[in-house]
């Protein structure tokens, strides 16, 4: 115990009140029966006041008695923090029962930085009452306030936290303090819900996902808090409890950054950011940041500005803490990486601006498409959910070295290459990768992007079959395609990754998938080569039918139609009869067999 006058004061009172030290209060409350009754006893035993400091871990750090002009409310061990309150609580007794703080409490509280300082109202003829002083910022200041409750399961309501963390925020921020004010690492807190009659993702994978998306967005994850509702909240997102438990993990991680794992409207960002004093963001917010850093080509960018505009223009209300500065961190990357201060009226006409200027691409991009068809050059497209291994495989078909790496949204420029010529005669392209959740304003303004998937003559649906969640991520690619006009086009399932797989699991995959398999389903390794050329092989008689071959006898006198078909380079084998040339020709679907029937001969 700190020295102080204990004169008067027993020693089996002195004793009983140490042994308090390391004693820690549970379920996280403020003060517990046990501690109130042995501070009231000894208070009315005593006379004088009686004082416990508690850590933000409700663990009793010491203890004091003494008069209430003497008693030390701090000791030789208390750390003073300059960015941030101590964590550090007084709990103390007033006798005579007056709950009251008094100049002296708030003075010690505010020289201190105390999370909060309570007082006790202890006296044998009235009901114990309460009081509770807290930080409470307001119009760029920060004083102590007081609250009263008559009852303890009143005072232990009460939400300490987010008085908290509305504090530290303000010492961070005040400009006084002689540091860096902008906390350059996102740590972050995802929050997401359960819902009922869900078709998409595990909410368990769906979570890891938006992990993923966070790190790479370059931050870090320290906790994750769901919760089973039967809708989403329409003010916090997660219910008024839950609410209060993510002020307590955000206080104890020193959490700055708070991810939805749905989309967000103004008014709940608003809300939670009010609550917690701190940045939100939802899971569209993650993806366009992600865009933001990948778009390389000119064209990717404007479409990652004008989903930027298109976002913010909707949540132009909620976009507090996100937009209160300059620039820095999640949300705040890419093209329209500045402070927003302008209104609906410009927003407005920026995304008139980005779309016509989008228009005049996708314009360009149809001209070579038909120009593309008017050749008669076959393309193919790969498309499948993030992170399928999608750029392995085009580096596998096209010879190429598109950059590869365990991330989602690696691949977010278009890339358009012609296959390897051992194997075929036609175009591959390389999309962004889908997502579960892909806001649908996403999807238009990447329409540019997605047009090679729309014009495309075979898509290649790439699978991470290692994934346990494949099948749902089959289904969430297969909506993406319906929204962009592109779900009638012929598919091959690419079922990728067996590499990763045992033998008993390929061999029971393949097995499920028994009935769907034909030339449209195949199973391969893009990383080890297993299956590629198999898939060659299949694509290339998928694009230009199958191969067969007959003979024409053409005459002597016909050099134009000898010339085309070298021109059209099937020929084969040339036999010279007395009659003609004897043609053996290797032609398949689309080849003009009407212009040379007429020479067509069969043989016995």
């Amino acid at each position: 115990m700190a020295d102080n006058n204990k004169s008067g004061i027993r020693q089996s009172y002195i004793k009983e009140l140490d042994d308090l030290v390391g004693y820690e209060m549970e379920n996280q409350v403020l003060l517990d029966e046990t501690i109130l009754e042995i501070m009231k006893r000894l208070t009315l035993a005593t006379k004088r006041e009686v004082l416990i400091c508690t850590n933000d871990k409700n663990r009793v750090q010491w203890v004091n008695i003494g008069d209430a002009a003497t008693v030390n409310i701090g000791n030789a061990e208390m750390l003073y923090h300059v960015k941030a309150l101590n964590k550090y609580r007084v709990i103390h007794t007033h006798p005579g029962g007056n709950p009251r703080l008094s100049d002296e409490d708030f003075s010690a509280a505010k020289k201190q930085n105390l999370q909060c300082i309570i007082a006790i109202g202890v006296d044998e003829k009235i009901p114990t009452s309460f009081s509770i002083g807290v930080p409470v910022v307001e119009e760029a200041t920060m004083e102590y306030g007081q609250a009263l409750f008559k009852t303890l399961k009143e005072l232990n309501k009460f939400p300490l936290e987010h008085y908290i963390l509305l504090a530290d925020r303000f010492i961070k921020d005040d400009p006084n303090n002689k540091f860096d004010s902008e906390d350059e690492e996102e740590r972050a807190l995802l929050i997401g819900l359960d819902l009922p009659g869900n078709k998409g993702v595990e909410l368990v994978d769906s979570m890891e996902e938006l992990r993923q998306l966070v790190k790479t967005a370059g931050g870090t994850v320290l906790e994750q808090v769901c919760q089973a509702r039967s809708q989403i909240d329409t003010t916090f997102y997660v219910g008024k409890g839950k609410l209060q438990e993510l002020i307590k993990v955000i206080q104890n991680n020193d959490i700055n950054l708070i991810v939805a794992n749905d989309e967000l409207n103004s008014r709940q960002i608003a809300n939670i950011e009010a609550a917690t004093g701190t940045k939100t963001v939802d899971r569209t917010t993650i993806i366009l940041d992600i865009f933001a850093r990948h778009a390389k080509t000119k064209e990717g960018k404007l479409q990652v500005e004008l989903a930027q505009q298109k976002y913010r223009m909707s949540h132009l209300k909620g976009l507090g803490i996100v937009m209160s500065r300059t620039g820095g961190g999640i949300g705040t990357r890419g093209p329209g990486e500045k402070k927003l201060e302008t209104d609906r009226r410009h927003i407005r006409k920026q995304l008139e601006e980005l779309e016509a200027r989008i228009e005049r691409i996708n314009k360009s991009n149809q001209l070579n498409a038909v120009q593309r068809e008017k050749n008669k050059v076959k393309t193919v497209g790969l498309i499948g959910y993030t992170n399928s291994g999608k750029s392995t495989l085009f580096n596998r078909l096209t010879q190429s070295e598109v950059v590869t790496k365990d991330g989602l949204f690696i691949t977010l420029d278009s890339t358009l290459r012609k296959v390897d010529p051992e194997h075929g005669d036609y175009l591959v392209s390389d999309t962004v990768g889908f997502i579960d959740k892909l806001p649908h304003d996403l999807i238009k303004a990447f329409k540019t992007t997605l047009m090679e998937v729309e014009t495309a003559d075979l898509l290649l649906h790439v699978v991470d079959v290692s994934n346990h969640n494949y099948e749902a991520q089959i289904t969430v690619v297969n909506q993406v395609l319906a929204d962009i006009g592109a779900g009638n086009k012929k598919v091959m399932m690419i079922y990728n990754k067996i590499d990763k797989l045992t033998p008993e699991d390929r061999d029971a995959l393949v097995l499920k998938n028994q009935q769907a398999i034909d030339e449209l389903t195949l199973y391969i390794s893009a990383k080890e080569g297993l299956g590629v050329d198999t898939l060659f092989e299949t694509v290339d008689r998928v694009l230009i039918g199958e191969k067969r071959q007959i003979k024409l006898l053409i005459p002597y006198d016909d050099n134009k139609s000898l010339a085309l078909l070298h021109e059209m380079k099937v020929v084969q084998e040339i036999d010279y009869q007395a009659e003609g040339n004897l043609v053996t020709i290797e032609m398949t679907d689309d080849f003009p067999i009407h212009l040379f029937e007429k020479y067509q001969v069969t043989e016995v």
